[in-house]
């Protein structure tokens, strides 16, 4: 009984919806008053309250208007300050010299933070050049964007980084991270690669309600450069498509071991990447065991188990002889984050003193 009002409930919604015109609705068949619906649900529905009533029908009109309607915490810096999460998710150095920077949403402190993870990063380590990551990060704060963009763009600033810039971007880069791209790339300073954006950059109008949330509603497209981003979202400048559940593991786990099928990974350039050049002399012996080939030899990721020798000596510790096995070395995985790399240190040489 209650799934049953639930439906009755969310299909009125969407019936009251329609009439405002955000739905296609048919005009001969209109949508049932939805007050009178509200008061049905209220006095038969088990457990239903005034107040669960009141925020499903919020959270069911919010949902049909997605990237052009947010509704947010009271906080000024939105989910973020809510959940104290920082801008940058992840700052490291990857394949010996490639600094690694994640952001996981664009807001006030982003400029503040690659500027420190810079500081970081350089100061014992030679950087070849920056990949920022930009894939499944939102935000709504473009003037952020744009301080974080002139990091880069701003002649009259310094570089946190030397050597070039490569921007990652999928269909789950949306809002201010959109612009973040947008603005990088038109002034040369950085080679976006991936898939296309969500094409939600627009401008928001706030309006602080009475509980003291706030409710962003879409007013215009963000331009940067002139230009504005288009709905069906930035294209990029190498074209990278990945299986979107492959593409989240990775993305989770850039070394994670993932099966290779015709699904997996579907790059429109360079098919042939996560194979090439990332497989190690441990993959092709496993590979080759695998094949039935080579069945003697030992698998060289195990430690190595030396043979007990017998010289009648019980003090002797054959054990300390043993030479200590040595760690597996971690094989990027990911297809556009491979590409990323071997771009920056393919650039950082071409730009470089050459012999």
């Amino acid at each position: 009984m209650t799934r049953r009002f639930l439906k009755i409930f969310f299909t009125v919604l969407a019936g009251w919806l329609a009439g405002f015109g955000c739905l296609k609705a048919d005009s001969t068949n209109p949508a049932p008053d939805f007050k009178e619906v509200y008061e049905l649900l209220r006095a038969n529905l088990p457990g239903a309250t005034d107040a669960s009533l009141n925020r499903a029908a919020v959270a069911g009109l919010v949902s049909q208007y997605p990237g052009k309607v947010e509704l947010v915490g009271g906080a000024a810096d939105g989910a973020v300050a809510a959940s104290g999460e920082k801008a940058l998710s992840q700052a490291a150095l990857i394949e010996n010299n490639v600094a690694y920077l994640r952001v996981s949403r664009v807001t006030a402190g982003l400029g503040a933070e690659l500027s420190d993870a810079a500081r970081t990063l350089t100061t014992s380590n030679k950087v070849a050049g920056v990949v920022l990551d930009l894939r499944f990060a939102g935000g709504e704060d473009y003037a952020a964007a744009q301080m974080a963009a002139g990091l880069w763009t701003d002649k009259k600033s310094t570089r946190p980084f030397g050597g070039p810039l490569v921007v990652l971007v999928n269909g789950g880069t949306h809002g201010a991270a959109e612009m973040l791209a947008a603005a990088l790339r038109p002034a040369g300073a950085a080679l976006v690669i991936g898939s296309p954006t969500a094409g939600t950059a627009v401008s928001f109008k706030e309006f602080v309600l009475k509980d003291g949330d706030r409710l962003l509603i879409a007013m215009a497209p963000v331009k940067t450069g002139g230009q504005t981003i288009p709905a069906d979202g930035l294209k990029p400048d190498i074209a990278m498509i990945v299986n979107p559940d492959a593409e989240r593991a990775f993305w989770r786990n850039p070394y994670v071991m993932k099966a290779q099928t015709a699904d997996a990974t579907k790059a429109t350039t360079n098919s042939f990447l996560p194979y090439v050049d990332r497989t190690s002399e441990a993959d092709l012996v496993r590979q080759k065991q695998k094949d039935g080939k080579l069945n003697n030899l030992p698998d060289p990721t195990r430690p190595m188990r030396v043979p007990a020798r017998n010289t009648g000596d019980a003090d002797d510790d054959d054990s300390a002889s043993a030479p200590a096995a040595e760690s597996p070395k971690l094989v990027l995985r990911d297809p556009v984050l491979v590409r990323a790399v071997d771009l920056v240190k393919g650039l950082a040489v071409m730009r470089g003193p050459r012999p």
